[in-house]
């Protein structure tokens, strides 16, 4: 490995071995899929292929539970118990036939670029040039697959959105994100802001930095991440491996962040900082959900970010979720959108994710608002 390369570079490029080495089952519990690579720009990117299509694969993977599977138990787990069996009704006639046309146009076995299995990728604005030619080669090699790059939002690569439409692919609504800019004063003068960031500051919690983390604490913070996005909210969510953190630990994929409290550890926090397009970005996070509410551990591992962010000069996505307490801490709302490429297939193939797109553009916006509150 050429240890000249820049941090990012070289941490993504031992991601990437990882990935040849044990596949996504290594990484992720709940990613069974097989990687190849192809070059971009000058970087070696990943192809991943869902070959097993199996329910219950993550949403970083799977297209189904990314659209279907996942919005069904966010729909569900906000309503009113008594009710829930007539949502489940109304989701089905609803969702019923986009779930019929991702079948056949063949999406769950879609062959994925540049994706790392985490919630956020975030990219360099590759140029017109940059997409045509990877257009050209995927389609040389996957004749029969229908392709697909996640998390892309024109307000975060606006030149990589304007280029993938250009060059024929179509972006099909996945999800409401949150974006500030930490470098604006405006954001500083938010109550909450200025709340969170005085009980960090209190001394009741203690920040373990990356280079104080070490082997032994990566089983607890495991366990603080699987507690809030796997038991707590869906099982859906990126289950990472011991073998994720033990690669974060030694290559800083990930730069793992620790939150201690009476001489515990409560909280942890995982930055992916991508200086090519100037974001930062929290793939993975995680505290003690058995502590009290007002203990306020969740807010100090956002304060934490937002600070980190603005001590790099970086731009935050906040990623999606707690809508409400991102909006409240600066984050605007943008809609994120996943990009389809299926011109090179079957009519019949063609036709369904053209039915797909159109079903989605329809009705996704209207459900994903709603369910943050817009």
């Amino acid at each position: 490995m050429n240890s000249s390369l820049p941090p990012r570079a070289l941490a993504d490029a031992l991601w990437l071995m990882t990935a040849f080495s044990k596949g996504g089952s290594g990484l992720l519990r709940n990613a069974d899929c097989e990687f190849d690579s192809i070059e971009i720009a000058g970087r070696l990117e990943t192809i991943g292929k869902n070959v097993r299509k199996r329910r219950g694969q993550s949403y970083v993977l799977s297209p189904r539970s990314a659209w279907i599977d996942y919005a069904k138990e966010e729909a569900t787990r906000r309503i009113n118990p008594h009710l829930r069996w007539l949502v489940k009704i109304a989701f089905h006639c609803v969702f019923a036939p986009a779930s019929f046309l991702l079948r056949v146009c063949g999406l769950d076995g879609a062959v994925t670029v540049a994706n790392r299995l985490i919630s956020t990728n975030l990219y360099p604005d590759w140029q017109r040039s940059d997409v045509e030619k990877l257009t050209t080669e995927l389609i040389a090699r996957y004749a029969k697959e229908i392709l697909v790059i996640r998390n892309i939002c024109p307000d975060v690569t606006p030149d990589l959105a304007r280029n993938l439409q250009s060059t024929g692919w179509q972006l099909i609504p996945a999800r409401i994100v949150y974006l500030c800019d930490p470098q604006n004063n405006s954001i500083w003068k938010h109550n909450h802001v200025k709340k969170d960031a005085k009980l960090l500051a209190s001394g009741e919690f203690e920040v373990i930095r990356p280079d104080q983390i070490i082997a032994a604490d990566l089983p607890l913070l495991r366990s603080l991440y699987r507690q809030l996005f796997i038991e707590k909210h869906s099982q859906l969510n990126p289950d990472f491996t011991p073998e994720f953190f033990d690669l974060c630990l030694e290559s800083g994929f990930l730069e793992l962040y620790g939150l201690r409290l009476k001489g515990e550890i409560v909280g942890v926090l995982g930055l992916y900082e991508h200086r090519e397009s100037n974001w930062l970005t929290t793939p993975l996070i995680g505290y003690d959900t058995s502590l009290p509410q007002q203990n306020g551990v969740y807010r100090c591992l956002m304060a934490l970010l937002l600070q980190e962010a603005k001590s790099r000069k970086l731009r935050l996505h906040y990623s999606s979720g707690a809508s409400q307490f991102k909006r409240a801490r600066g984050g605007i709302a943008s809609l994120e959108y996943t990009a389809v490429f299926s011109r090179h297939l079957s009519p019949v193939k063609r036709l369904a994710n053209h039915g797909f797109a159109l079903s989605m553009q329809k009705i996704a916006p209207f459900i994903l608002k709603k369910a943050d509150g817009l």
